[in-house]
């Protein structure tokens, strides 16, 4: 009986070490999962329908119009004089030194001009980063609502370009020497109250509120985030004249406001900006050569 009852003991443990090993080599023999395919992705499905969008947005999104553009070239703008009226009236005397450059800084009478959410500057040859507070403040109200057209037509908030700002006068005269069409004499730049701005160069920064999300784990995440920046960038150089159009008319409005003074230069791919205070038709007459 003792002997029955170990041998069934026996033949017990050994099917259980037998159903154990055989499971295990049952874990070994099923591979897990492999990752999704590329044609298989959520983030890169996400990614051509967020393509499609973004070009159909910008299709929509309208050039400027003859009437937009004409409003913001000579005769119709107000001419340079009045730039360089507005200039002298509101910013910094034009800088004879380094160190007169040093002591407005340090008054608060220029600051540094960086890029921020509205605005990129590119690297300045025959300028310096800085302008007059009030100059930097309308600027960015100026992109505000460049990206507040672009938010209502769907598209991300792309960044306009400054191209120039502060002069000294060895630098006008060295810009006039490389480049027939700078201004011969004083330059409303020398004052720190005005800026170029570049009509086909826009910039995209990704943001988390852009990026691309999706439910499940997939291994091509970070592969179409890329391929997003990539996307949006390359969008806003095809597409810059639509781009061109939300800018002509947010810089139009801030015209109308009496924020800033407007010239679409017609020898240089820039609007010629310069910081104005409401009223004083004098100074912003048009006709006023």
């Amino acid at each position: 009986m003792m002997r029955t009852l170990g041998f069934v003991l026996l033949l017990l443990l050994a099917s259980g070490l037998a159903f154990a090993l055989g499971w295990n080599q049952r874990d070994q023999r099923v591979p897990p999962p492999p990752p999704p395919e590329a044609a298989d992705s959520p983030a890169l499905d996400s990614l051509d329908a967020r393509a499609a969008r973004l070009r159909g947005a910008l299709e929509r999104l309208a050039p400027p119009s003859p009437e937009e553009e004409n409003s913001l070239r000579r005769p119709r703008t107000p001419n340079y004089r009045v730039h360089l009226g507005w200039a002298d009236s509101l910013g910094v005397q034009p800088l004879a030194s380094e160190a007169e450059l040093g002591r407005h800084l340090a008054s608060g009478a220029l600051v540094p001009l960086v890029d921020t959410e509205f605005y990129v500057v590119r690297t300045l040859e025959h300028s310096k980063p800085f302008t007059t507070p009030a100059l930097r403040e309308s600027l960015a109200e100026a992109g505000r609502r460049f990206q507040a057209e672009l938010a209502r037509s769907g598209l991300p908030p792309y960044r306009f370009s400054v191209s120039s700002a502060l002069r000294t006068a060895d630098l006008q005269a060295d810009l006039g020497r490389r480049n027939r069409n700078a201004t011969s004499g004083t330059s409303s730049h020398e004052y720190g109250a005005s800026v170029d701005i570049v009509t086909f160069r826009y910039a995209y920064a990704s943001s988390p509120q852009d990026s691309i999300t999706v439910d499940v784990a997939d291994p091509h995440l970070d592969r179409a985030n890329r391929l997003l920046v990539d996307t949006y960038t390359e969008a806003a150089r095809s597409r810059w004249d639509h781009l061109y159009g939300a800018l002509a008319r947010a810089l139009g409005s801030m015209q109308r406001d009496e924020r800033l003074v407007v010239l679409l230069e017609a020898e240089q791919p820039v609007f010629h900006v310069t910081h104005r205070i409401p009223g004083d038709l004098d100074r912003s007459d048009p006709d006023s050569d």
